[in-house]
């Protein structure tokens, strides 16, 4: 005699079978998923949604996960962040509207580490900062800081954990400039400061560590790597460097760019787990860096050129970021937050990639990201609020 099984039955036995294991097991099984599938677990029973909060399993999932992008898209019907694979940006593990986090359609996406991303309101009228994990929907907005921009004022960011202690810290860079009429260049710097959000403190700290020496561009964020962020800054004789920051010791120590004595216009990345620098300045190409020895500045080399397309050819003010090198050999390229170049390496040809399914006319950005199922809820002395 035969039996026929209906399919509702069989699912209903697998889900049973599967949630009678060991919870060592389930997270084991668990920490294997893919970060959305993992998502979608929450809902299949209130175990598997007490092990998915579980900061074991968030650490386990995060050494497992494959790393992806994280995309902003600003129109004015809607401001989006997704957060997708590299291969697929069309099907986002999560997905976003940043007008439930503020109105302001000015938002921009100032670091990325460990799956937390920091979020900026760039509007002058109102500086905020938020910290927000996609995947498990929360953001933490800052304290306000201890002195607003205001122009000729330049506030620059940077976002990263230490290594020591594995704390996040946000670092907040402001300036006040004396700006030559003539032709806008920065005269004096009369006051810089240096102020430190560690997460889960809830306020903002000074260093004193002088900044005042060097001149930063607020167009650029600090790239974090190895403990340290990191900009491109001018010292007073007008020469460019590379700054780091320790976020241990929260002390600056510069080093030289590739080619000390010559202005670049440029940005720090990290490419291939070395430390990198996409320069603009050519009118016809762009040139990318390779410090195959951190902190060591002979060890500097030129790893790509990269023609530009027909349409960008000529003079630039633009910042260019390295996003990504694929297994092709192909390379992600952002160009000045709006749009993501994809340059073949054995054609040599650079194309144009649509990130999302509609592009808007305001801007695109787009940074590395991991997905990490980390609850800020753990920054016992922040705000958390759900989207």
């Amino acid at each position: 005699m035969a039996f026929i099984v209906s399919p509702s039955k069989s699912a209903s036995n697998r889900r049973d079978f599967l949630t009678s294991l060991p919870s060592h097991l389930i997270i084991e099984i668990l920490s294997r998923l893919p970060a959305k599938s993992l998502v979608q677990c929450k809902s299949v029973c209130k175990q598997w949604l007490d092990l998915t909060s579980d900061p074991y399993l968030a650490k386990l999932h995060f050494t497992r996960s494959k790393p992806g992008v994280a995309i902003h898209q600003s129109e004015p019907s809607k401001n989006l962040l997704r957060v997708a694979d590299f291969d697929d940006f069309h099907a986002p593990t999560a997905e976003i509207d940043l007008k439930s986090l503020t109105p302001s359609p000015d938002v921009a996406v100032d670091g990325s580490v460990k799956g937390l991303l920091l979020l900026r309101d760039a509007n002058y009228k109102r500086e905020a900062l938020y910290v927000c994990n996609p995947l498990t929907r929360e953001y933490i907005e800052l304290a306000s800081p201890n002195q607003a921009a205001r122009y000729p004022s330049i506030v620059t960011h940077g976002f990263g954990v230490t290594n020591s202690s594995e704390e996040f810290k946000i670092v907040r860079i402001y300036q006040e400039r004396e700006i030559d009429p003539r032709n806008g260049s920065c005269l004096r710097i009369p006051n810089s400061e240096c102020q430190i959000y560690t997460l889960g403190t809830g306020e903002w700290r000074a260093v004193c560590e002088r900044s005042n020496q060097f001149a930063y561009d607020g167009r650029l964020i600090g790239q974090f790597f190895r403990g340290n962020l990191h900009w491109i800054i001018e010292d007073l004789n007008g020469n460019d460097l590379i700054s780091a920051f320790d976020l241990d010791n929260e002390a600056f120590h510069p080093f030289p760019a590739p080619f000390p004595g010559r202005k670049l216009l440029g940005s720090v990345g990290v490419l291939d787990d070395c430390l990198c620098l996409c320069d603009n300045t050519s009118n016809f190409e762009v040139d990318i860096w390779v410090m195959k020895e951190y902190g060591i500045g002979k060890s500097w080399s030129k790893r790509f050129v990269i023609r530009k397309m027909p349409e960008l050819i000529g003079p630039s003010f633009e910042i260019v970021r390295v996003l990504k090198v694929l297994g092709d050999g192909n390379i992600l390229l952002v160009w000045a937050d709006y749009c993501v170049l994809n340059y073949c390496s054995k054609s040599e040809v650079t194309q144009e990639v649509e990130m999302l399914q509609s592009r808007g006319p305001n801007s695109v950005e787009a940074m590395h990201y991991v997905p990490s199922l980390m609850s800020l809820k753990s920054f016992v002395r922040e705000k958390v609020v759900k989207f």
